[in-house]
């Protein structure tokens, strides 16, 4: 793989074949908004629907420590290339949600992270948490692929997310804010696909499983601890028009060449379902 630098996620050529994990972890480090204008936020435009999206954004950067969680449940700190990563990835994605805070706070508005935990499970949920444990425990080498794959999903649409703000906004200090942060989620993905790749060329058993697996549970990153018809308002405002779209497609592109999921076609599906419902007006109500 190209240094770390390189926005692999962005690249058509990344295969997930190989990746530096020494180069990774030698150059972590918190994200650096030190030089950021912060007392010029104002003097530029942020519309209501950027701040709410960035609200959404920064409680899913800090709802991190719970994916780590359920990652860990499926013992895939067994694997001592995922140990390593998880440490540096958790730090830093905390800092994603830290300096998207304080964005908003310079921005003039006072919204606190919601911190992982405070979302209260359902019944349905703690029932479908008991699930996944105990299948985890079953199908332990496939289940942390089906972390990997799913990980890396979401962090390739959070990084053409953070990239499509960053060109829509008009506000240059949040354009340069969001590219920072996706460079590092560009790393962050290379990982996750790496190892997605690793285990589904390992067995038909494992690329069946995730194969159903996210046909039947996936849902967008921060969907469940977010209300759907909030996640809609994200997919549908973050990648809106043609060049959305167009990432849309390069997102399930990208995980339809990974083994045994050709037929990957999730991202688009739900971003219409997004689309369709609000030209029904069928939206989020504005948070208070």
């Amino acid at each position: 793989m190209a240094p770390a630098e390189t926005a692999v996620g962005t690249s058509e050529a990344y295969t997930g074949e190989s990746f530096d994990l020494a180069f990774y972890l030698a150059k972590s480090k918190q994200l650096d908004v030190s030089d950021l204008d912060w007392d010029s936020v104002r003097d530029h435009p942020v519309s209501a629907a950027e701040i709410r999206c960035l609200g959404y954004m920064m409680d899913i950067e800090a709802h991190t420590l719970c994916y780590l969680r359920d990652v860990l449940n499926a013992d895939a700190g067994a694997d001592p290339e995922i140990a390593d990563f998880l440490g540096c990835w958790l730090y830093e994605e905390s800092y994603h949600g830290r300096a998207i805070e304080r964005f908003v706070r310079a921005a003039g508005v006072e919204r606190s992270i919601a911190v992982c935990g405070q979302h209260v499970k359902s019944l349905s949920e703690r029932l479908e948490d008991l699930g996944t444990w105990i299948v985890s425990r079953l199908f332990a080498k496939q289940f942390v692929t089906v972390y990997m794959t799913w990980g890396s999903i979401q962090e390739h649409s959070t990084l053409f997310g953070y990239t499509n703000m960053a060109r829509q906004t008009k506000n240059p200090v949040l354009a340069e804010l969001l590219r920072r942060i996706a460079r590092e989620e560009s790393r962050h993905f290379g990982f996750y696909y790496y190892k997605a790749c690793q285990g589904l060329k390992a067995s038909a058993l494992t690329r069946f499983m995730v194969g159903w697996l996210l046909r039947h549970f996936w849902t967008p990153v921060g969907e469940g601890v977010k209300p759907k018809l909030e996640t809609d308002f994200l997919l549908a405002n973050i990648f809106a028009g043609d060049e959305g779209a167009a990432a849309i497609e390069r997102i399930d592109k990208t995980m339809a060449r990974l083994p045994g999921l050709s037929w990957f076609d999730l991202m688009g599906r739900r971003h219409c379902e997004a689309l369709e419902r609000r030209r029904l007006g069928i939206v989020a109500p504005v948070p208070a």
